[in-house]
């Protein structure tokens, strides 16, 4: 068993870092996570050394994409998890060229429902290029509200795009407490909705992960 998840999105803000870090978590001590992005967001939550998998610093850009992608796939892990920049062009392209799956948290907003087209196309774009059906894409309502007319709705707008929709991670401060804490959700706040969600979300991207094109 094994899978690369990236974790992906075209516009920064919707908790892609924090669902990384947690989702690796979740996976420990089987994962190790890539942070591709160079806001390094997830290697700062690591550097207190709480975190229960391994961090590689490993910023993507156009200019480094070989070796990126070998870095990647040298990786000693059944999962290796994907902190993504939020970029389009050559970057975005090698990471879906190899990862088993994308991940693309959309938090409900209108400017972040726009993004999502164009995140979703280029998934399929690299799916038609690839001969094994993957990327398998897997659409994660992020930092939601239910108290809002948008939280209430964000699973119906991404059923639209025709691609699976991961359970709800809502917005909470158990998140960001974690953060400040150097560990992953289900250490910090073991027991919790907040743990409660990261669990039932990496059920989800696991199965995908790993199954057969």
């Amino acid at each position: 068993m094994s899978g690369i998840i990236a974790l992906a999105n075209l516009k920064g803000g919707v908790g892609k870092s924090t669902l990384a870090v947690n989702v690796a978590g979740a996976l420990s001590p089987k994962s190790v996570l890539i942070d591709a992005d160079p806001q390094a967001t997830a290697s700062a939550w690591g550097e207190a050394g709480e975190l229960p998998f391994d961090i590689v610093s490993a910023p993507l850009n156009g200019d480094n994409v070989q070796g990126w992608i070998e870095t990647v796939l040298s990786q000693d892990a059944d999962f290796t998890v994907i902190d993504l920049p939020p970029m389009l062009g050559d970057a975005t392209a090698a990471a879906l060229a190899i990862c088993d799956l994308a991940a693309i948290p959309v938090s409900p907003s209108g400017a972040d429902l726009r993004a999502t087209n164009r995140a979703v196309e280029l998934v399929a774009n690299a799916r038609a290029a690839r001969d094994d059906g993957k990327p398998y894409a897997l659409l994660i309502p992020s930092k939601v509200d239910r108290r809002t007319a948008a939280g209430a709705e964000i699973e119906a707008a991404l059923y639209d795009y025709g691609e699976p929709v991961a359970p709800v991670v809502s917005q909470r401060i158990a998140h960001a407490d974690a953060f400040s804490a150097g560990q992953w959700s289900g250490d910090y706040a073991k027991g919790t909705a907040a743990h409660s969600e990261i669990k039932a979300l990496t059920s989800v991207i696991k199965k995908l992960a790993t199954k057969e094109g």
